[in-house]
Parts: structure tokens; C-alpha cells; sequence
């Protein structure tokens, strides 16, 4: 069964990256980097985040509690560059 799952996952994984392409086709005019600003902007911001709302239950809470955490990681890690540079 597990095999399967697997197969199924590439089979997705590989026809979301062959369609990644398509609607280049209808921009032929722009110039490369508006189109991959576009698409990037599209798989990296917009879809991953519907996705993880349609596939994981209670997202919306998951990441409303580790939303802080995150800015308090970062924020943190800027403290440490910061006494780094000091020392």
C-alpha cells in the first residue's frame, strides 16, 4: 500500500511540474522575468497555503499559534548576528 501512496505522489508531483509550463504559452510577449515572477509568486505564496488549508485539519489554529514563534525565532536570530558582529 505504501508503494502505491508513493506512485501516487510522484504521478501528482510530476504532472504539477510538467503544467507548471502551460499558461506560458499565452505570454510569449512578456519578457521571462515577469512570467517566472508570476508563476514563482503563484507556487510559492498563493497555492502552498490553500493547499495545506484543504489538506491539514485545523491549519488556521496551527498557524496562529506558531505564527509568534516564528517572529520570535527570527528576531532572535538577528540578536545573535548582532552580538557576533559586537564581539
Amino acid at each position: 500500500m505504501e508503494s502505491l501512496l508513493g506512485l501516487l505522489f510522484h504521478s501528482i508531483g510530476g504532472f504539477s511540474s510538467g503544467s507548471f509550463y502551460m499558461p506560458f504559452k499565452k505570454v510569449r510577449g512578456w519578457a521571462w522575468e515577469s512570467y517566472w515572477i508570476v508563476g514563482g509568486f503563484f507556487s510559492w505564496l498563493i497555492v502552498p497555503p490553500i493547499a495545506a488549508y484543504l489538506t491539514i485539519p485545523n491549519f488556521v489554529e496551527i498557524i496562529s499559534r506558531t505564527f509568534l514563534w516564528g517572529i520570535g525565532l527570527i528576531l532572535a536570530s538577528i540578536v545573535l548576528v548582532g552580538i557576533g558582529n559586537s564581539l
